[in-house]
């Protein structure tokens, strides 16, 4: 297996007691630990101080569903990740960086793989218990639970594709759940830890359905309140598995579109976490010097995308001309204070997976990272558009930010110097993810868009270019691409699975069935009061970083 231990890159980022973003490397391990994941405790004088009220700034709308299971944006999956456990999640703390995703136990309290890879044995925590509300009232969760669960969550999630490999899940005792697979499946340990599969309360579910409301799980906080346009507000769990933890009494969950108004209230110790733009970052540590910054590169794409079995975006021709048409490094310059990089079919933020669009690795498919206009043109024109071409464009404004907000205009811009009028036609946030989202708009319609996070490179590519994925925007269904992925991910070797991705990104680079623009740091600002903040990027943070937190000398 590779050593990636050793490894260094520029935009990797390691924590000083300030966590002032220095630059260093990251280690990362290719077997997680399966001993039972405890809550981090300092050393010395500085010792957890319970109580208090955090606040954090986390979301820019409503979420629009709160049951996981049923919605796949990320207001839900964040939401969730505050109240219900999963089997694995991802570890945080000194000397691991925020995109590390590596799995550790978490309603497990120890896994264990067969030697084929086609076996997965989970025992689970031995005092982990439902919340103490009606109907649950604190019972233990058992391995029934989880049959339940991923059966529930097999039937009705669109996300359900991720576990297709599974033949088989059984409770083998109360403590002991046995998931068997059909094949050997690589990311099967990043996968169970993704923010995805959550163990969810059979009694609601079986009573009424209705897990949009009433929120009952076994994770370290309690639901308490969802004020639409205002907040969530949750509460500590005294019977929380991992004993001592959480911290804080309180964790307000702010709703807060306009980054202006986050920004002022940090400023004015009324925030006491936030993410901040480039912008925003730059401006407030001038201001500000006691406020606390962790950059990171965002793990997520940013990309164009359309429906690839119609005209035009059926001509190869056509995708490589808007590629050429977007002027990355300008993006990284007007959206991100110049402080970004290009991502590939694999985002930047996984770097160990992450090809470099522009180096001589990527072969003759860097030249369409490469901003060329008369070549665009050129292109357009040899596929029959010698006069430009008219598309009608859809993009969520207000629902991803400011940052976001300003890309659409560059986009539309960029895309009329190669002779490319886009008539924007804006979407509201919630109709954008049941639909357009999904795939269902018009053909010869451009949608510029985010795809979130994924903790795995196979997530986004099986997802976004398998056609069976679950995020198929474009339609895509590539003989040559599929037989890739499907290789790639019963690949075991971790050093010969990459040389597979690569492969991948390479040709994906040439196909240019999505258009992948670049990407930006991330800032997350914090109060000099919130202590042992070690911070992790998934949708499942809520039971990662949150409940290590402690707050001393907060201003009341």
């Amino acid at each position: 297996m590779e050593n990636l231990a050793t490894r260094q890159s520029p935009y990797r980022v390691t924590r000083r007691a300030a966590l002032l973003g220095t630059l260093g490397t990251l280690a990362v391990a290719c077997r997680p630990a399966t001993q039972p994941a405890a809550p981090s405790t300092p050393t010395g004088a500085e010792r957890p101080k319970p109580g208090g009220n955090l606040v954090i700034r986390w979301w820019t709308g409503d979420p629009p569903d709160l049951d996981p299971y049923l919605n796949v944006t990320f207001r839900a999956q964040e939401f969730a990740g505050f109240f219900y456990s999963r089997l694995l999640k991802f570890d945080n703390g000194p000397g691991i960086d925020p995109n590390a995703f590596l799995p550790v136990p978490d309603l497990a309290e120890s896994y264990e793989p067969s030697k084929d890879g086609l076996t997965y044995v989970f025992k689970l925590r031995s005092n982990a218990k439902w919340q103490n509300k009606p109907p649950l009232n604190g019972r233990p969760v058992t391995a029934d639970d989880v049959v339940w669960s991923f059966e529930r969550f097999m039937k009705v999630s669109p996300q359900r594709a991720n576990f297709s490999v599974v033949k088989d899940v059984k409770a083998s005792d109360a403590r002991t759940v046995v998931f068997t697979l059909n094949s050997t499946f690589a990311p099967f340990e990043t996968t169970i830890a993704s923010p995805m599969f959550w163990i969810m309360p059979r009694e609601i579910i079986e009573a009424d359905g209705n897990a949009r409301t009433r929120i009952v799980g076994s994770g370290p906080f309690i639901f308490d309140r969802f004020e639409k346009g205002v907040q969530v507000v949750a509460k500590r769990n005294p019977d929380y598995y991992l004993t001592g933890t959480p911290y804080v009494d309180e964790v307000d969950l702010l709703i807060v579109p306009e980054d202006a108004t986050a920004v002022a209230a940090l400023r004015a110790k009324s925030i006491d976490i936030n993410g901040l733009s480039q912008t925003d970052r730059n401006a407030v540590a001038a201001s500000n010097p006691e406020i606390l910054m962790l950059d990171y590169p965002q793990n997520l794409l940013f990309f164009l995308y359309w429906r690839v079995d119609a005209p035009p975006f059926n001509d190869v021709r056509v995708r490589q001309a808007f590629s050429l048409a977007i002027d990355r490094d300008e993006m990284i310059k007007v959206l991100f204070e110049g402080r970004g990089d290009y991502n590939n079919a694999v985002p930047l933020g996984l770097h160990s997976w992450w090809l470099d669009p522009r180096s001589q690795d990527m072969g003759p498919s860097a030249k369409y990272f490469k901003r060329d206009v008369p070549a665009a043109k050129e292109l357009l024109a040899a596929a029959g558009y010698k006069d430009g071409l008219k598309v009608p464009m859809i993009a969520s404004l207000n629902a991803y930010g400011n940052t976001f907000n300003q890309s659409v205009e560059l986009v539309i811009k960029q895309l009329k110097d190669a002779g490319i009028q886009a008539d924007l036609r804006p979407q509201d946030y919630a109709a954008y993810i049941s639909s357009t989202f999904l795939g269902k708009f018009d053909p010869g319609t451009i949608v510029w868009g985010l795809e979130t996070p994924f903790q795995e490179p196979h997530d986004y590519l099986y997802n976004m270019y398998h056609p069976k994925g679950v995020r198929n925007h474009a339609g895509v269904n590539d003989p040559k691409l599929t037989a890739m992925l499907e290789k790639q991910v019963q690949t075991l070797d971790r050093t010969e699975r990459k040389k597979i991705i690569f492969d991948i990104q390479r040709y994906l680079g040439e196909q240019q069935y999505y258009v992948i623009g670049p990407i930006g740091m991330v800032t997350i600002a914090r109060q000099p009061w919130v202590k042992n903040f070690y911070y992790q990027s998934d949708y499942g943070r809520g039971a990662e970083y949150v409940p290590k937190i402690w707050l001393d000398g907060k201003p009341r």
